[in-house]
């Protein structure tokens, strides 16, 4: 047991998101350094996230969330994706995702369990508020769909078109669905401790 303990490879590719996290102090931060130094994407994905969307480190975040994508980890891919979209208005990432698959990951990154919470920096809350005020206008209005009972609002944007709807309200939706739900802290130790 403790020579697996001891392989390289079990902590380069755990899955984070399949864990308990019961572990508390000593035990849970030497798991994080330890995947953390073997590039282990979920590890990559949760540091990338929280630097980004709490910690103001816009540079390193979207670089590790790159990193994790680049690795293959489904959410991050999706994170990575929406956040250059976001930031940099550059919706080339989507590229190659059907639309089965940005609904079915972006349902998983936004409804992820655990210890993530809502404690965003204030450049998500602008953006938010600048989608709401300037985007989410053009999904309301959009002739491709009859709008389904509601209030016009972003918290009920998910339940307001049939799937019928266009390219452009699909992913007006998406984007929308992504500013109301994802969750970027995830409560873990402070990351300078992971190294």
């Amino acid at each position: 047991m403790r020579s697996l303990a001891d392989d390289e490879d079990v902590y380069a590719s755990f899955d984070l998101f399949k864990y308990p996290w019961r572990l508390n102090g000593f035990r849970l931060c030497y798991l994080l350094r330890r995947c953390y130094a073997q590039g282990n994407p979920s590890t990559l994905y949760i540091k990338g996230a929280e630097y980004f969307y709490r910690r103001n480190m816009y540079i390193e975040g979207l670089d590790l969330m790159k990193r994790a994508a680049d690795a293959g980890f489904e959410r991050a891919s999706y994170t990575y994706a929406m956040t250059s979209k976001l930031w940099d208005d550059d919706g080339d990432h989507f590229r190659g995702f059907s639309r089965d698959y940005v609904a079915k990951i972006g349902l998983l990154v936004r409804s992820s369990a655990g210890l993530w919470n809502w404690d965003h920096n204030d450049y998500f809350h602008k953006r938010r508020h600048v989608f709401i005020s300037t985007v989410a206008p053009i999904f309301y209005s959009c002739p491709c769909s009859p709008l389904l009972e509601g209030h016009w609002a972003l918290w009920d944007i998910d339940n307001r078109k049939a799937e019928d709807m266009c390219n452009r309200c699909f992913w007006i939706k998406e984007v929308g669905l992504f500013l109301r739900d994802f969750k970027a802290s995830t409560g873990h130790p402070n990351f300078e401790t992971w190294r």
